[in-house]
């Protein structure tokens, strides 16, 4: 028998009303950690999407040619000035 995310879901549903009704901080602890378990579960048996792309950020452009002044800075070692 397969487990459906709608039964996953309602188990969670389940577990949250018991929580919700629980009065010592003890039970209310063990709703909490079964619906912990049942998103483990969850997650774990989701394939993983790939998160979707943020705002793209233009690269820089390199240019080739290094820019040529009448004066010779510029030229092609980083110490020419």
């Amino acid at each position: 028998m397969a487990i459906t995310t709608e039964i996953l879901l309602e188990k969670m549903e389940q577990e949250l009303a018991k929580a919700k009704q629980a009065m010592p901080a003890e039970q209310l602890r063990e709703h909490i950690y079964a619906v912990k378990a049942l998103c483990e579960v969850l997650l774990e048996s989701q394939p993983e999407q790939p998160l979707p792309a943020g705002p793209s950020v233009p690269k820089p452009v390199l240019n080739p040619e290094p820019l040529k002044t009448e004066d010779g800075a510029n030229g092609d070692s980083i110490f020419d000035f």
